[in-house]
């Protein structure tokens, strides 16, 4: 099968974190069934760029033979940025070499970019799975414009992929085509995201074995409540006599705001910013640490409860999005916050600090979710689209 590729979340070396998520699903594809050929056009939205984007792929991502554009954005006619990058895409196409002839396309995040696609697409008689993420769907169906292109786009489209069973629900309650609308959970490493003896996690980070510590994975916007996450961090130095730390690993706008309320609240010492860290030290710090924290506003399934899990770390999660679909079977509701509460946040945390999770136990419930199966799954989708 020829497998095109479209998004705007696809890596390069300037953001390898870019749609990594999106980029390890197309490599365990490709070990998956290595008759598979891949190409990736991936676009960078910008107001003043045009044609080819100077971008160059991660050294694995080379064999998708990725090609990098520009595409035009305008924030205020975001409702028509579909139709952009239609045409954008529509000239990218001549990119492709003659012996590639794509079968299926792979969309993720629905607009601009899976509303563009069908858009091309249907022109070309080429199947298109798109892929809501977890924004592109909660968001952007508040948005008049942009849900009537979204839910349009559904009709078009073979089939959506969401990533959490509340994305489906709300994309079916917004008028998207019953029966074309399924989730397939995000997978997870489960080989590099394994339980480790904590002590020698922190012996290899050259941590202190006695200080307990709380982390962060993601980045630094709004809407993943990190000024609920410092409110709560502060509240729990309070109550504790051991001495702890809060780990930040991640990157964006907000960082200087952070870092402003953290001396605010007297609690600047015990941070660390650690900037964005490849998966393999991720799996460190999650290794190393006593619990894994989250105060999103709204989610799909984020990867890090996955990879906490999995490393057999505790995810003190906000309860929105799809999370709960995870954490309660294996968890019940107790690291599940039903409301932006820094005192409950707080006593969820102190709650995971003093019980230790059974590791094993969590990283075993993990194997359905690997990216075995994430990949058997969606390569299964584009097969029976194509019979």
């Amino acid at each position: 099968m020829d497998l095109l590729f479209v998004s705007n979340l696809f890596p390069d070396e300037a953001e390898p974190w870019r749609g990594l998520d999106n980029v390890t699903l197309l490599h365990a594809l490709r070990d998956l069934d290595a008759s598979l050929r891949i190409r990736v056009l991936a676009f960078r939205p910008s107001i003043t760029h045009f044609g080819r984007a100077p971008k160059r792929p991660r050294v694995q991502d080379v064999c998708f033979h990725p090609e990098y554009f520009w595409t035009p954005y305008l924030p205020k006619l975001g409702g028509l940025n579909h139709w952009l990058f239609a045409r954008v895409l529509a000239k990218a196409w001549t990119s492709l070499p003659e012996d590639f002839h794509p079968q299926a396309i792979l969309a993720p995040w629905l607009f601009p970019d899976a509303c563009a696609v069908s858009l091309v697409a249907a022109k070309k008689s080429i199947p298109v799975v798109a892929v809501a993420q977890g924004s592109d769907a909660h968001q952007y169906l508040d948005m008049p414009m942009r849900r009537s292109a979204i839910v349009a786009m559904t009709k078009r489209v073979k089939s959506v992929v969401t990533r959490s069973n509340d994305l489906e629900k709300r994309l079916i309650s917004h008028g998207a085509r019953l029966g074309g609308v399924q989730t397939i959970y995000n997978g997870v490493d489960v080989h590099t995201f394994r339980p480790v003896p904590r002590h020698a996690a922190r012996r290899g980070l050259e941590l202190p074995p006695d200080e307990q510590l709380l982390l962060f994975v993601g980045n630094f916007l709004p809407v993943k409540g990190l000024d609920l996450l410092l409110q709560s961090f502060a509240l729990v130095v309070a109550r504790t006599s051991n001495p702890i730390k809060l780990a930040l690993i991640g990157g964006g706008p907000l960082e200087s705001a952070l870092r402003s309320q953290a001396e605010a609240l007297g609690i600047s010492s015990r941070l660390l910013f650690l900037g964005r860290q490849q998966p393999s030290e991720v799996a460190r710090w999650m290794q190393a640490a006593d619990a894994i924290c989250m105060t999103s506003h709204n989610e799909g399934v984020p990867n890090v409860v996955l990879e906490s899990l999995s490393c057999g770390r505790v995810p003190v999660c906000t309860d929105v999005g799809g999370i709960a679909e995870i954490i309660e079977p294996i968890l019940g509701r107790r690291f599940l916050v039903p409301s932006r509460d820094a005192e409950a946040y707080a006593s969820a945390l102190m709650d995971a600090l003093q019980n230790s999770p059974d590791e094993m136990g969590l990283h075993e419930s993990m194997q359905s979710f690997s990216w075995e199966n994430c990949s058997r799954q969606y390569l299964d989708l584009l097969t029976n689209h194509l019979a």
